[in-house]
């Protein structure tokens, strides 16, 4: 039985990620070089792991240099990403040689003293294997135990042979001793630098990562907060999307036409405490949190509008009169919140259109007004992603 021929491989290697693979104008492109970098530890090698399955979910096959971690215990931790074809994913052992074990890997370096046999092991796993992505964790185990200068060569080096062989290659590293000379060296030698850093809220360790294209005017994103989900990979994750708005604007509907899972406090169909759901679409994970719009009840809207992510701002198109009170309650967000204005029951008899709201509102040029009708789960959802787009900074 004949083999099928391989797959193509795609101008660009997406990100899995579909927010980001737009803003990237479908992925990264191939040949380039990617510099994941943090000063602290953080969850940046979820990245790199992610980008290597997503690479072997669309039939390529790709290198995973591992200096830290025993080749089965890589692949077991690779497993939390779903199945793959392990042909696919090809590791070049770095480990060990140091445990003094011989390795069952089909590439591996024997003499992790010396960089010209790391060299020549990656390289020939590149020539004989020409993946479409590789995969280097970490850079620091090499910088902190050789001279920088030669260290610097072999990256150059590295980069010169990825290349050559027209894929992208990604370098994990945490900076503990080089300064900002050597860093500004490394940056230049990349494409892309992929920035990390974690914070601690509320007892829970939220990860964040920022995209920098290195050619004058390319892409930049704000800090993108991102999870990971077993069997799926990275998602990019909002902790706390606020839906707001006067009384009897939608909110509620509009909480339910964009969750999956959504629940309601109210009386007499009336929210009095909060609406709360979960979204997850196109690779965006979020929490929506919908408050009452009465003035008595400010003090729940002050509370969950800390530290939110972005606003969804319920208006009803039909009463142009609430405007008003629109315009207090997207006051008491703050000025740097990023926010979108729904024009819900813009269907309605007397509904004004939206470059009237935003005239009566007093809104800035760039706030999206989308005419929304949530019932029907008419323009809610392509609000919602706006939204993210204005979050992450890819709009």
């Amino acid at each position: 039985m004949m083999q099928s021929p391989p797959r193509p491989m795609a101008p660009r290697a997406k990100t899995g990620i579909p927010v980001l693979d737009e803003r990237l104008q479908g992925g990264f492109p191939r040949p380039s070089t990617l510099l994941l970098f943090s000063d602290k530890p953080t969850e940046k090698r979820l990245f790199g792991e992610n980008f290597v399955i997503q690479g072997v979910k669309a039939g390529e096959t790709c290198l995973y240099v591992d200096f830290f971690r025993a080749p089965q215990l890589a692949r077991g931790e690779l497993k939390r990403f779903g199945p793959v074809d392990p042909a696919k994913l090809v590791l070049v052992d770095a480990t060990s040689s140091q445990l003094l074990l011989p390795s069952r890997e089909k590439y591996h370096i024997d003499n992790i003293d010396s960089l010209a046999n790391i060299r020549e092991a990656i390289v020939a796993a590149m020539e004989a294997e020409r993946p479409g992505r590789i995969v280097v964790d970490s850079m620091e185990f090499l910088v902190d135990r050789f001279p920088k200068e030669d260290v610097l060569r072999l990256w150059r080096e590295l980069i010169e042979a990825a290349r050559s062989a027209r894929t992208v290659i990604c370098f994990l590293f945490i900076n503990w001793t080089l300064m900002e000379r050597e860093l500004d060296e490394i940056r230049a030698m990349s494409d892309f630098v992929i920035e990390f850093q974690s914070s601690l809220r509320g007892g829970i360790i939220r990860n964040s990562m920022r995209i920098s294209q290195m050619e004058s005017n390319g892409i930049r994103t704000n800090w993108i907060p991102y999870a990971f989900k077993d069997l799926v990979g990275l998602t990019v994750y909002f902790p706390r999307i606020l839906v707001t708005g006067p009384f009897n604007a939608g909110k509620s509907t509009v909480v339910k036409a964009v969750s999956e899972k959504s629940i309601s406090i109210d009386r007499m169909g009336t929210t009095v405490a909060f609406d709360y759901g979960n979204v997850n679409i196109t690779g965006i994970e979020a929490e929506i949190f919908g408050t009452p719009g009465q003035e008595r009840f400010e003090f729940i809207f002050k509370i969950f509008a800390r530290e939110v992510s972005g606003v969804l701002l319920v208006v009803d198109a039909s009463h142009p009169d609430e405007l008003v009170r629109a315009r207090q309650m997207l006051d008491l967000v703050g000025p740097r919140i990023p926010y979108v204005v729904l024009a819900n029951k813009s269907d309605l008899p007397g509904a004004i259109p939206p470059d009237e709201i935003a005239h009566r509102m007093s809104l800035p040029d760039d706030v999206p007004v989308i005419p929304t009708v949530a019932t029907e789960n008419k323009g809610v959802r392509d609000a919602l992603l706006i939204l993210a787009e204005m979050i992450i900074g890819v709009r």
